[in-house]
């Protein structure tokens, strides 16, 4: 079954989320819940209930839910439109530093959805762990890789894509350049309020990928075009999709974590999916476990 539930401020969360329960669940088992924040959540038109909506549907299709068979929930982090660069789903930098008002740490609203859902299961019988696996693609990659990189002890393992060859390092400088957040950890207590924890983040499972044909190009864009972000994410790892994402994997790789990547050199997405379950029933308990991922 599927449930919305709306926005709770009393709660800790001021967007709405669904959660998702597949059939013949044993109440004698417990479950990772499984986290993913809708990708389709760029679009800017409609209103918030047409983009509720939307994640309704990707969420009906979504093939881990199918795979894993465990619970699944996918906050709705609606776009605003007064601000169309505002991707509050994708944690930006810009929505990270907003002190007040419903668009406050959506970060922390997650982790309040996430008690919220967790007394939802247990009414239902349905026992979770304290940890979540987390999956995204696209925006949705961004708000997976900038979680975990936020909060690693809430994370039992993360797969995540589609980021334009970017993922947060566990670096405060690269190439003389300060690492800012989303890219790094130079200023993670004036983002975070704490600081970079990265202990926890080098002990969680991560497998990042790239897909051949998402060369989106998203950090030459006008939502970053003049920012410092932008601007150093060209300058140091590259122009190209798979020139940012060599130096990427590589530093990821150089960084110690329990860290694998890939890049699929086919145009589809259905082995990223394949492998993202392998990946994750590979990794419920204490040690790293790498996978081998495929390709069509």
């Amino acid at each position: 079954w599927i449930q919305y539930v709306g926005p709770n401020p009393e709660e800790g969360f001021s967007f709405g989320y669904f959660l998702a329960v597949p059939r013949g669940l044993e109440r004698t088992e417990k479950y990772f819940l499984l986290a993913e924040a809708d990708p389709g959540l760029v679009r800017i038109s409609g209103g918030r209930a047409d983009q509720t909506a939307g994640a309704l549907s990707f969420l009906q299709s979504y093939p881990l839910l199918s795979s894993l068979k465990t619970p699944v929930i996918m906050p709705v982090f609606t776009r605003v439109p007064s601000a169309p660069n505002l991707r509050v789903g994708a944690l930006d930098r810009d929505v990270m530093q907003i002190r007040e008002g419903s668009l406050k740490r959506p970060d922390l609203q997650f982790l309040a959805m996430l008690k919220d859902a967790r007394k939802r299961l247990k009414e239902q019988g349905i026992k979770t762990h304290k940890k979540i696996w987390l999956h995204g693609f696209g925006p949705s990659g961004d708000f997976c890789a900038r979680f975990v990189f936020l909060h690693p002890k809430n994370v039992q393992a993360a797969v995540c894509g589609g980021t334009d060859g970017v993922v947060p390092l566990p670096l405060a400088e690269l190439d003389g350049r300060a690492w800012n957040y989303p890219l790094g950890a130079a200023d993670a207590r004036e983002i975070s309020g704490r600081k970079f924890d990265a202990k926890n983040w080098k002990r969680t499972p991560q497998f990042y990928y790239a897909v051949g044909r998402d060369n989106s190009l998203s950090w030459a864009t006008a939502a970053f075009i003049g920012r410092p972000e932008g601007e150093a994410v060209l300058d140091v790892l590259g122009l190209s999709l798979p020139a940012r994402w060599n130096r990427t994997a590589a530093l990821l790789k150089q960084s110690g974590a329990a860290v694998q990547t890939h890049f699929y050199s086919q145009r589809a997405f259905t082995p990223a999916w394949t492998d993202a379950a392998a990946f994750f029933k590979a990794n419920g308990g204490k040690a790293f476990s790498p996978t081998m991922p495929t390709e069509m």
